[in-house]
Order: structure tokens, then C-alpha cells, then sequence
């Protein structure tokens, strides 16, 4: 039972106008508040399953003696999330104006905010256009960076918790009241109260026990993703367990003609917290991955494809390669447009082909070998289910991959010394692999290989090799997205230039 319009609270400082909603641990009003003549909302603690309210005197009695202590909890966790929303001051986020008890409970009042949720948005009109859930996207990404920064999930984004404002079109952020804040040295969660679970939204670490104990952005990353895919689809995404099981409908996406990179974005950005995208501002990023770098023109524009190509002006000129210098045997990555010569830009597409397969057949001697020596220290991501053998990891220890030279690595590593988990290796060169080893072999999804020059592949690794994903050539923009096969772009892709448009 909720209040009443009519109702007043705090002696008359406020005053209920209007039922708005009520979820598993509180109701939300619409009230006025009184000397400033003003529009609020107030939410109500009201722990929906044990408590009950007097309907005369509106009092609300805290549960039975048995689970007292239960409802207790939650009743400071709703006090202490007010306090924690009210020292956030970030345009994207719900502003709280005041807190205080009465009726045997808690209530904290926060700015009205005149428009409309996602959720309402898209039950109304149906599937936003790409650009402008990609806008409501980079907004809510950027006030969940804010709260990041300072060790605080969200733990329940979703279209009907994001507000837009009628006057402005700007979102908000609202209802924290999942929200968990974590201990900025720890980063061990403050409160054991359980969280809830948003189906479709909430990543499959919601559903476990103590999953998100531990800080972890990832998991609002996932949720952001889900979010976006029903923005562009009108759809809600299958719950967590079914994407991992039998792995995101992006069929869904295409129908509605979402960009290739896009796409991959979102099926990165859900996978299992291991191999998730790692932060927001990485699941941004590869959003807006086409349109961050310099444009190559037009009459420069090549496209590699496995069909049959029509020989360019100086077809019959044998096209250039890339050699490795023997003094510093290092993979290198292929020449930027920008500072080939004049001949070299007359080559034929081929030419492009091999110097690509060039990059992605020497990666494959990357890792091979493995990791020789192990030191203890902490790892990051999901925690495993309890195994026999303790975990070892390496930070910042200096190994040799046979000609490849010195490179530093950082992670876990199995019982002979091999990587194993999810590791970085670095090069002195600025080469860096960011990804998942298995025994020694780089396999995996959200795997990151960063070449010196700025060129970049994100996505899924089969035996030290590329496998599924997107290769960017930072000098000119052009994105392959697609199946790789041997080293080289499979027809089962395609080539983008820096505005998504096909090659």
C-alpha cells in the first residue's frame, strides 16, 4: 500500500501529489515541496516483501521479529545510498535534495525530472536510429565513468533507469538502488546486502552469490551493451546465461542494419566478465572506433576481399613487401599510406592483401613458446571455481620469445610456467597483446593486439592467430570486421572507411 496524495511529510514541507512506481525495496512519489513551490520526487523505503503500513496513521512496520534484521540491513543500505548519490554532482546523474526518516521508515527526495525513460521511448516509437542511441549511449557511458572513478557500480542500467530531459534531450542516470559502493583501497564491497537482477540486462555475475563482491566495471559494461542493443532492436536481449551458452542474436542487429563494428561492439561488451570489454570508456571507444581516425582519400581508398580484384593502372609491377631487418627481428606491421612512395600507392589491392597476411603470419610466432618464469602476485577478472592447484601470476617480469626479444608480461601463468588466463605482453617497440592465453597459446575472445604505428585488431584469437574481429589501420581509417582465415581477410567480412561506409 502507498501513500495517499495529499499526504504530508517533514510537517507539511512536502506533500504527496501523485503515485509514480514502486519496485522490490521502495516507492517513488511525485510531491510538491512547499516554500519552494516546486516539483520533487521522493522515494519511500518499503522493503515490498515484509513490510506492511498502518493505513491510518501511515506507518510502516519493518518486517516480523524473525526477518527484523534482514529488512534493517537493507533500510541503511537505502540510507546510505542517499548519501552516496548526494555527494555525485555530475549532469548525468539524479541529484538528491534531502534525506530524512518518518513513519518508521527512510525517505530521500531527488529533482523531478520532466521527459521520458529509453524504455517508455522505445515502447513508444520503436528502434532509435543508430546515431541517436550511439548519443544516449556516450551520455550515460560518461556519468558511469564518473561513478567508476569513484568505486561505485550501478548494477542496475537499463532503459526504464535512464531519464530524458524534455528540455534539453541530455539523459540521467536514476534509481541506485542496487548501487554498490566499494572500498576505494579494497575494492571490496561495503554493504553484503544481496543485489537484484534485471533479466536481460544484469550479467550472469549478478546471479551468483557475493559475484560482485568485488569492484568490477564490467559489470555495468555488459548492461550499458544490453541497453544498446535494445535501443537499436526494440528487442530485450536474452538473459545472461542463454548469451553465454548460445551466444548474442546478432542476427537481431543486422536485421535492423546496425553497423558491422557496432555489433561487435555489443557482442564484446557481453561476453563472460573474463573476456569482457574491460571499462565503459573501452566499450565507447569501439563504438566510435570508425570515426576517431584521419581520412584517407577517395582515389587512395583499396579494399581487400577474397573475391577477384580488377588489376589497377600498373597491375603487371610486382608488388612490394615488407622485410623484417635482421638486426631487430620484430613483427611490423603494414606501411601506412601516408608514408609509402609514389609506387607503392600504385600497387594493386593484392598488395594490401599480402602485406596484411605478412602482419598476421609473423603474430602467429608471437606468443609460441609460452611464459618460462612466474613470480606470485594478483590477478584480475572473474574468480574460478576452487581447483587443486594454486594460481600463479607475474607482473612486469622480462622474458625472451625466441627472436621476437625482451618483452614484459603480466598474469597468470599454469604450473610449467606457460601463460595461462588473461595477460598482457608487452614490447619495447609499443607492440602490445592484451588477451586470453591458453597453455601458452594466445586463445580467446577480447583479445587486443596494438602495433607501434597505432594500428590495432580487436576481437577473438584461435592458436596465436586472428580469428574473428576488426583490424584498423590507424594512418587512414579503414576498418576490416570480419572472419580471418590463414592470416588474411575472409569474403566473410568487409572493409569501412573512418564513417562505417563499405569499401
Amino acid at each position: 500500500m502507498h501513500l495517499q496524495p495529499h499526504t504530508q511529510l517533514q510537517n507539511g514541507k512536502y506533500e504527496i501529489t501523485q503515485f509514480l512506481g514502486q519496485g522490490g525495496f521502495g516507492i517513488t512519489y511525485l510531491a510538491t515541496q512547499d516554500i519552494l513551490e516546486r516539483q520533487v520526487a521522493v522515494k519511500e523505503f518499503f522493503f515490498r516483501e515484509y513490510c506492511e503500513r498502518d493505513a491510518d496513521t501511515s506507518h510502516v512496520t519493518l518486517g516480523t521479529q524473525s526477518n527484523k534484521e534482514l529488512v534493517e540491513r537493507f533500510l541503511q543500505k537505502f540510507i546510505k545510498e542517499a548519501r552516496t548519490i548526494s555527494r555525485l554532482q555530475h549532469p548525468g546523474i539524479i541529484q538528491i535534495h534531502d534525506i530524512f526518516r518518518e513513519n518508521g521508515t527512510a525517505y530521500y527526495v531527488m529533482e523531478y525530472i520532466e521527459g521520458e525513460s529509453l524504455g517508455d521511448m522505445v515502447k513508444r516509437n520503436g528502434p532509435l536510429p543508430q546515431a541517436k542511441a550511439l548519443e544516449y549511449i556516450r551520455q550515460v557511458g560518461d556519468a558511469l565513468t564518473y561513478i567508476h572513478q569513484r568505486s561505485i557500480n550501478h548494477l542496475d542500467v537499463k532503459p526504464s533507469n535512464i531519464m530524458v530531459r524534455r528540455d534539453t534531450g541530455r539523459t540521467v542516470l536514476i534509481d541506485f538502488g542496487v548501487a554498490k559502493q566499494y572500498d576505494s583501497e579494497t575494492k571490496e564491497g561495503t554493504t553484503t546486502t544481496p543485489v537484484g537482477i534485471s533479466h536481460g540486462y544484469s550479467p550472469a555475475e549478478q546471479y551468483k552469490k557475493n559475484g560482485v563482491q568485488s569492484f568490477s566495471p564490467q559489470s555495468d559494461v555488459y548492461a550499458l551493451a544490453a541497453t544498446l542493443f535494445k535501443l537499436l532492436t526494440g528487442n530485450t536481449p536474452p538473459e545472461a546465461l542463454d548469451v553465454q551458452d548460445m551466444g548474442l542474436p546478432v542476427d537481431e542487429l543486422k536485421a535492423h542494419d546496425v553497423s558491422p563494428h557496432i555489433i561487435e561492439a555489443i557482442r564484446q561488451a557481453m561476453l563472460s566478465r573474463s573476456m569482457r570489454t574491460q571499462s565503459v570508456s573501452a566499450f565507447i571507444a569501439a563504438l566510435d572506433r570508425p570515426v576517431e581516425i584521419n581520412a584517407k582519400p577517395a582515389e587512395e581508398a583499396t579494399v581487400i576481399t577474397a573475391e577477384a580484384v580488377k588489376p589497377q593502372a600498373k597491375a603487371a609491377e610486382k608488388p612490394k613487401t615488407v622485410e623484417t631487418p635482421k638486426a631487430q627481428p620484430v613483427v611490423t606491421p603494414k606501411p601506412s599510406p601516408a608514408v609509402q612512395s609514389n609506387k607503392q600507392q600504385e600497387d594493386t589491392p593484392t598488395s594490401k592483401s599480402n602485406n596484411l597476411m605478412w602482419v598476421f603470419v609473423v603474430i602467429g610466432v608471437l606468443i609460441v613458446g609460452g611464459i618460462i618464469y612466474a613470480v606470485s602476485s594478483g590477478s584480475e577478472g572473474e574468480e574460478p571455481e576452487p581447483v587443486a592447484e594454486e594460481v600463479v601470476t607475474v607482473k612486469n617480469q622480462y622474458i625472451t620469445l625466441g627472436s621476437l626479444g625482451a618483452c614484459s608480461y603480466s598474469g597468470p601463468v599454469d604450473s610449467d610456467g606457460r601463460a595461462d588466463g588473461r595477460g598482457t605482453a608487452t614490447w619495447s617497440d609499443g607492440r602490445v597483446y592484451e588477451g586470453p592465453f591458453n597453455h601458452g597459446v594466445a586463445e580467446g575472445d577480447s583479445a587486443t593486439f596494438t602495433f607501434g604505428n597505432g594500428d590495432i585488431f580487436v576481437g577473438t584469437f584461435k592458436s596465436n592467430a586472428f580469428s574473428h574481429g576488426r583490424y584498423t589501420i590507424k594512418a587512414n581509417g579503414d576498418t576490416f570486421v570480419g572472419t580471418f582465415k590463414d592470416g588474411e581477410p575472409t569474403n566473410d567480412g568487409k572493409w569501412y572507411d573512418k564513417d562505417g561506409k563499405a569499401l
